[in-house]
């Protein structure tokens, strides 16, 4: 018999860090979404909550479609939550087996 798996929900950051990993070649909101595996509801509000901290930015395109971009600023922010999921990482990984763990 295998040992089932917990689903674990994932935390609000990252959902914050799929959608503007998902947006820093710009695209439109529809490919965020389903990147980011998205409902419509959770994506506004994610996405107010990125355009007005400056993280994500909407322009037109050629075609005069909206299109989403990661900012400076929230490329800066995915770099630093990178580096601390691989702090944390093997944290999480004594955790999940079940160790004592000492800090």
């Amino acid at each position: 018999m295998q040992r089932e798996e917990k689903v674990r929900n994932r935390s609000k950051l990252d959902i914050i860090y799929d959608i503007l990993a998902s947006a820093t070649g710009g695209v439109r909101k529809t490919h965020i979404m389903s990147r980011a595996n998205l409902s419509s509801e959770q994506m506004n509000f994610y996405f107010n909550t990125l355009l007005h901290h400056s993280l994500l930015d909407a322009e037109k395109d050629s075609d005069d479609n909206l299109v989403y971009r990661t900012t400076q600023k929230g490329i800066k922010f995915l770099h630093c939550c990178a580096q601390i999921k691989s702090l944390i990482a093997p944290i999480v990984k004594v955790r999940t087996q079940g160790e004592l763990l000492f800090l």
